[in-house]
């Protein structure tokens, strides 16, 4: 599964302008461009809660989205059929294409990701391209297996989001480390394709699991901020910080799946 690209991101290096008041002073920062504003630790509340609440409510929809077309693709006889047929499958190459490609745009195109409805456009695809790939698990696997994964991918996240804000350890600035470990991780997906070793398929899930969910915490760092400002989202990339929390949650609930191992006969 694809994983967002990293950036883009701004160190922080500025310490807080208190008032008389002893108050922190919000900030604006602006671009050469003058065409979007940047998240700082010295930002007010206010700007703060909006970004995160923003992200958070278009991570929830992606979810609610993919859940509901695994569901269909694991009880509705037509759905399954379709997805099974010639049409359906011979859809799999131009749709993973097609992901991969908007993930490269994250990148490319952070202007006009930024703008409405370009973002909203941009969401909305890439959301339906996911699901229609992860709607496979659904035909693969027992109904109980699917939903064991889908409450540990979330009691998981959910433990991972608490402790991301509540430690005083800043991961921010472990991207690089992360990127590695995903770069051996697809390697190490190739190798597992061509064997049929139970304890490396394994190992790769196990390892799998761990990558995602220090990913969880990393992308929920960038996001929230607070005491972990070293590296944040620009205010207005609430699409790239959506996006990388939302693959984050699908690869980790796909590791589960392997895990379990719960695939219908």
């Amino acid at each position: 599964m694809p994983k967002a690209p990293e950036g883009p991101y701004t160190p922080i290096n500025e310490k807080p302008n208190y008032n008389s008041n002893n108050v922190i002073e919000a900030k604006v920062v602006n671009n050469i461009n003058n065409d979007f504003t940047l998240l700082t630790p010295i930002s007010s509340s206010e700007v703060r809660t909006n970004f995160v609440s923003k992200v958070y409510l278009v991570l929830w929809l992606q979810l609610m989205v993919t859940s509901i077309f695994i569901g269909c693709c694991n009880q509705l006889e037509p759905v399954q059929k379709f997805m099974l047929s010639p049409i359906g499958t011979s859809l799999m190459f131009p749709v993973v294409i097609l992901l991969l490609t908007m993930t490269c745009m994250l990148s490319c195109y952070q202007d006009t990701l930024r703008r409405k409805p370009y973002s909203y456009i941009y969401l909305s695809v890439f959301t339906l391209l996911m699901s229609y790939i992860v709607g496979y698990t659904g035909i693969a696997y027992k109904l109980n297996t699917l939903l064991l994964s889908g409450i540990s991918t979330l009691s998981i996240f959910s433990g991972l989001s608490i402790y991301a804000i509540q430690t005083k350890y800043d991961y921010t600035d472990k991207g690089g480390y992360l990127l590695a470990g995903l770069f051996g991780l697809v390697l190490l997906s190739i190798f597992v394709s061509f064997t049929n070793y139970n304890t490396l398929n394994i190992v790769y899930a196990v390892g799998g699991s761990v990558l995602f969910s220090f990913y969880i915490v990393y992308d929920t760092q960038l996001i929230v901020g607070g005491e972990h400002n070293k590296i944040m989202f620009h205010i207005d990339d609430y699409v790239l910080a959506a996006v990388s929390l939302y693959l984050d949650v699908i690869n980790l609930f796909l590791m589960i799946l392997r895990l379990l191992n719960g695939e219908r006969e």
